[in-house]
């Protein structure tokens, strides 16, 4: 640096703190905002780019009329505007405002639907927005992440598609309801424009005021230490246009990427305005240009990359964003230390939560404001004094003072025990009693139920007696006087047991949980519950029939039609007046005074209102139950008739199954029947066909009608149809039985059928109705002996013989013949004629296409063969069951000779038309050579091309050249290529011939000496030869004066000879062989130096010396040695140059020419 660029650099450095200071003294910080892409391109990467691994094609999809526009992509190295422009790395969509921004972007691979780009930042960081510059389509779907945690865990900034139902189905739309609301947006995915459209994304959605920016929520979508943007749908459009060009469709779509901004800033929680690298640099290193740094430059007493925490002792408060400054400990000056205590804050009401480490000074406390314990701190002097805490004992109580005597280190009070007070600690705390010196506490505490004792003195201190509350008693009050409980488990002290009068055996209960001692299946606290599957009966419960008293039947002589069903027993009885029933009552649980009540209906019947009982009425009926019966009484439900063991409480009604009545659900309800696990079923009796409505109530039945039958008498009897006008069946006498419904006769016999039983069945013939016998059909033999091949027969009215229809295959008078196209064998049982199996590749009307017996093909058409006609015959391929077979199309020059013949046709894989070729062709037709491989009219030789020298081992099909590389040539690149000369297997050396003065092929090609035409000359032959016109390449022979000076022209030529002779070639430079002896005499005494050490120990030193010159004249060979090969690598240039200066002979004089070859003879020798 000069001493203006020293002197700038130093007053910018002294500007960075003052800033600061201005910028966030007193008050918040903000960073500013930059590019975070800026300086990051090795932290940027793609899962996908486009010609990483080699050269890749692609097209823009728009031309679409003449020719395709498509371009090649190869980003194997980065992008350079001068020597490669086809790079599109990730690197290239930072922003550089440079003027040919619009020629580099980074595009994915064709055709990859899932891309995703992802930006990793080296610390936390503050996200602004996010702006994407399109060179393709924008994607029709993708997403934004970002990660808090360096990519541990992601979480989505916002979904973008143009069908977002479809890509994203569990993703709301449209307007977000909150700041933090995850949606859909559609308006960046439509297909226009085609290029440079963008997709924005802001971290915090303007439409939303925010009123604390350092709320959770808010710093949970700002802050980010990695970003991804997902590509997971390519926008597509038809292919009608371009598919007619054969390309790939997919080389068109891809994502293409001009640029990429991610807006945001260094995290600094509102304490910093500027940032410095995360990563110490040196000096001298400078960053790029505008790059955000993610470190800050902390202020308000803060510390940490992201100013997370308060600097070393400035604890006193907790740490919080924006700009509150940490203040510092106040230790009183007795320590440096400090911590930040949160119980410590809280206790103080949130005014200092400092606590000091290790206090000097015999001080103790969060500020090092207190004595140790036994010192007193003296009043003359101030708390930051260092002598301020002296030792001086106290005057306490020994029985309740700690340690026999502790006195308080500020005001020299005693230290009283736990339980103890008092200026001298002489007496227990409110609560306790019995002060005692072996105690620890001092004195013992209260033993009282607090429930249970009085509130205004807990308990004597001297003899621990406590004073109980009313209904409380005991040395402790710790219980309940009998009839009364819930102490210790209510708030409310002791109360009363309020047992069931009926349902509990006392008034008593349990002291501890208030449960009364209850009767037999009774439950609850006050046993007034009965328990499940019991039940507590009403005042009534005792029910006795009439149906049931002596001497009447229990069977029910009548029924009264039309009358609603309201009693409950078997049925009505009737009475007559002055008749007597005697009831026998064996059931009566407790003698006690009842009431008889009688209840009865009578013929002329009123309907009264229904009556509920009161609840208090019925809980104590309920409780008389309990106690008449000492206890519930067991439910007794019908297991097939009810629903569930249990009943009601009061009264006992079982929940019953449809149709079912009764307490417990054991009998059927009128008009129904066969009670069971499913209930009773309706009797359903039919009007039409019964002579009443009430069935059997075991079996169900009806009473029925004549002629009619059925459960529920809704059918004719067998033999009849037509309900409920039954008829008989009419069956010519030939069935019994017929639809109940239609009339169509059952099971008719004879072999006769229909309706009536009016016709014959299928192989029979006859006329039922007029009483003809059906006969059996004879085609050849009957029905059912395996040998029938008709569908039936018909007797002909005139002649009475029968005659067969036969089945499909069979002809003749008795069907015992196969047409043209079946066979089969019919003298065996069970034979058919059956179609001849021959794919179709038959003629059907020809009677000997197929044989009669066998079925075997004869006569094969469409170029088919085999039993069935089912594969190509020989020299033809293809699907024989399509009718498809064409004859081998082969190329003899490369199929194998027995399978083509050149006097007869070729034979190919049947089914595919493969031709079976020569080693080294390839082709259905066998009509070209592979890969590797050249003339096909020899049958396909190997290339061999040289595996050094040639470009590839693919050689040209039809001559067998091999690509060679450069000066190579030969068929096989294993020779010298034409004006080049030099041993192959090493180096091939260009010749520099003039072509036009040269005859094939150029030069020698073991020295490379130029073969020159007749009339031209000159080491390169490019000049006229003497004795001929000096106009190239014509060269016209002179006049023949012109031999005059032929012998002196030799005589040049000679002595030119004669000078190129002193031209070293490589290898063979002067010195070496001298060179090579010499240094392998030095490597001999070097190996000798181990023996001459271990035969003569005391000659060390001698040797060093010795080991040291020798070292020194190798080092000096050396040198000479890489010297010599420098001038043999340098002989090449030296003879072309040599060559040069030797064609210009004729033109200079002799001994300037002489000079100078003597020179470099001088310079080789001198080596």
């Amino acid at each position: 640096l000069n001493g203006y660029e020293i002197f700038m650099l130093f007053f910018i450095v002294l500007l960075v703190p003052a800033d600061l200071q201005e910028g966030c003294e007193g008050g918040l910080c903000y960073p500013s905002l930059g590019d975070l892409m800026v300086g990051r391109a090795a932290q940027l990467s793609a899962s996908s780019t486009c010609g990483l691994n080699g050269p890749q094609n692609y097209c823009i999809l728009g031309y679409l009329e003449e020719e395709q526009k498509c371009f090649t992509c190869d980003s194997r190295s980065p992008y350079n505007r001068h020597n490669n422009h086809y790079s599109h790395q990730i690197e290239n969509v930072i922003t550089t405002f440079e003027p040919e921004r619009k020629m580099k972007w980074w595009q994915s691979e064709n055709g990859v639907q899932q891309v995703s780009i992802q930006l990793d930042l080296e610390t936390v960081f503050q996200f602004s927005h996010l702006v994407l510059t399109f060179k393709s389509f924008r994607p029709a779907a993708m997403l934004v992440e970002r990660s808090k945690d360096f990519g541990r865990t992601w979480k989505v900034f916002r979904y973008f598609a143009a069908d977002c139902a479809n890509d994203f189905p569990r993703v709301s739309e449209g307007l977000a309801e909150s700041i933090d609301d995850l949606i859909c947006d559609s308006r960046y995915s439509r297909p226009e424009p085609s290029t440079d459209g963008e997709v924005v994304l802001k971290a915090l959605d303007p439409n939303f005021h925010i009123d604390d920016p350092y709320d959770p929520i808010i710093q949970d979508l700002i802050t980010m230490t990695n970003l991804r943007v997902n590509f997971t749908r390519l926008f597509t459009l038809g292919d009608n246009l371009l598919g007619r060009r054969r390309r790939n469709p997919q080389d068109k779509y891809y994502y293409a990427l001009y640029e990429m901004v991610v807006r945001g800033s260094c995290f600094c929680n509102g304490h910093a305005s500027q940032c410095m690298p995360v990563y110490s640099t040196r000096g001298d290193t400078f960053s790029e240009p505008g790059m955000v740094h993610g470190r800050c430059m902390c202020q308000h007493n803060t510390m940490g990359n992201n100013c997370e925490k308060c600097q070393d002792f400035y604890n006193d408060a907790p740490w919080r964003p924006a700009g509150n400054n940490d203040p510092y400990c106040n230790c009183n000056g007795h320590s440096e230390q400090c911590h930040f205590d949160m119980n410590h804050y809280i206790a103080t009401g949130q005014v200092s939560g400092g606590v000091c480490d290790n206090c000097r000074n015999n001080r103790v406390g969060a500020q090092c404001e207190h004595c140790q314990p036994r010192y007193y701190r003296d009043p003359q002097r101030s708390v930051q004094d260092p002598a301020a805490c002296v030792r001086e004992s106290c005057a306490c109580h020994p029985a309740g003072s700690v340690e026999g005597g502790l006195c308080d280190p500020v005001t020299g009070r005693c230290m009283c025990k736990q339980n103890v007070e008092g200026e001298r600690c002489d007496q227990c705390k409110l609560g306790f009693y019995g002060l005692s010196q072996e105690d620890q506490s001092g004195c013992q505490r209260c033993r009282c139920n607090f429930l249970g004792t009085k509130r205004t003195s807990p308990c004597d201190q001297t003899t621990g007696q406590c004073i109980c509350e009313h209904f409380a008693h005991g040395p402790e009050c710790d219980q309940c006087v009998p009839g009364y409980w819930g102490l210790g488990n209510t708030v409310y002290g002791c109360l009363p047991c309020d047992c069931d009068i009926g349902g509990a055996f006392s008034t008593e209960c349990s002291s501890v949980n208030g449960q009364c001692q209850c009767r037999a299946n009774m439950i609850g606290l006050s046993c007034s519950e009965p328990a499940p599957g019991y039940f507590l009966a009403p005042l009534d419960f005792y029910l006795y029939e009439a149906e049931n008293a002596a001497p009447l039947d229990t069977k029910c002589s009548s029924y009264l039609v039309d009358v609603p069903v309201t009693w409950t027993g078997p049925g009505f009885v009737r009475l007559q007046d002055g008749a007597g029933l005697r009831f026998a009552i064996t059931n009566v649980p407790l003698n006690l005074y009842y009431h008889l009540v009688i209840r009865y209906a009578t013929e002329l019947i009123s309907r009264a209102g229904e009556h509920t009982l009161p609840e208090v009425c019925e809980k104590l009926v309920a409780s008389m139950s309990a106690y008449i019966h000492n206890g519930a009484i067991p439910c007794k439900c019908n297991r097939d008739g009810s629903f569930s063991s249990s009943c009601s409480k009061f009264g006992g009604q079982c929940d019953c199954k449809p149709n079912v009545i009764g307490r417990c659900c054991d009998t059927c309800a009128p008009l129904t029947y066969g009670f069971g696990p499913n209930g009773c079923s309706p009797c359903n009796c039919e009007p039409s066909g019964s002579k009443a409505e009430v069935c059997d109530y075991r079996t169900g039945q009806c009473p029925c009608h004549n002629k009619v039958t059925g459960r529920r008498c809704d059918q004719c009897l067998p033999g009849n149809y037509g309900f409920p006008n039954c008829r008989r069946c009419q069956c010519n006498g030939l069935a019994e039985l017929c639809d109940p419904i239609t009339g169509v006769c059952l099971n008719c016999k004879e072999h006769s059928t229909g309706p009536h039983c009016e016709r014959c069945v299928e192989g029979y013939f006859g006329d039922p109705v007029s009483r003809d016998t059906c006969m059996p059909c004879q085609c050849p033999d009957v029905k059912g002996s395996g040998r029938f091949f008709a569908r039936t027969c018909n007797k002909d009215p005139n002649s009475l013989v029968p005659s067969c229809e036969c089945e499909t295959g069979h002809q003749g008078l008795r069907c015992d013949v196969c047409v043209p196209g079946y066979y089969g064998n019919l003298l065996l049982p069970g034979a058919r004629c059956k179609e001849c199996p021959c794919n179709n590749n038959i003629d059907p009307r020809d009677g000997k296409a197929c044989d009669a017996v066998t079925g075997e093909c004869l006569r094969c058409l469409h170029n088919t063969h085999g039993p069935n006609c089912q594969t190509c015959r020989p020299g033809y391929y293809g699907n024989a069951l399509l009718r498809d077979c064409r004859e081998c199309v082969c190329d003899q020059l490369g199929t194998e000779l027995t399978r083509c013949p050149l006097d007869g046709p070729c034979f190919c894989d049947a089914v595919t038309g493969q031709c079976p070729c020569r080693a080294g062709v390839v082709g259905v037709r066998c009509d070209q050579c592979e890969d590797g491989y050249w003339g096909l009219q020899s049958g396909c030789q190997p290339c061999n091309c040289n595996p050094q020298h040639a470009l590839s081992n693919l050689c040209d099909k039809i001559t067998g050249q091999c690509p060679c590389e450069q000066g190579y040539g030969g068929k096989q690149c294993g020779e010298c290529a034409e004006n080049h000369f030099g041993n192959p297997d090493i180096q091939c050396i260009s010749c520099d011939c003039n072509m036009e003065g040269t005859v094939h092929p150029g030069c020698d090609p073991y020295t490379g000496e130029c073969m020159c035409r007749p009339g031209v000359s000159g080491i390169f032959c490019d000049e006229c030869a003497p004795g001929h016109d000096p106009v190239f390449p014509a060269c016209e022979p002179c006049h023949t004066c012109f031999l005059l000076w032929e012998k002196k022209v030799t005589d040049i030529t000679q002595a030119t000879t004669a000078m190129l002779s002193l031209i070293p070639r490589p290898g063979t430079v002067p010195g070496d062989t001298r060179l090579h002896k010499r240094l392998q005499e030095l490597n001999e005494k070097l190996k000798n130096l181990t023996s001459m050490l271990v035969m003569h120990p005391g000659c060390v030193s001698d040797t060093l010396k010795k080991i040291r010159k020798l070292h020194a004249d190798f080092m000096k060979d050396e040198e000479k040695v890489k010297e010599a090969n420098g001038i043999v690598e340098a002989s090449r240039q030296t003879r072309q140059d040599t060559k040069r200066e030797l064609a210009k002979c004729q033109q200079r004089p002799l001994d300037v020419l002489e000079k100078k070859v003597k020179a470099l003879n001088v310079n080789i020798i001198g080596l």
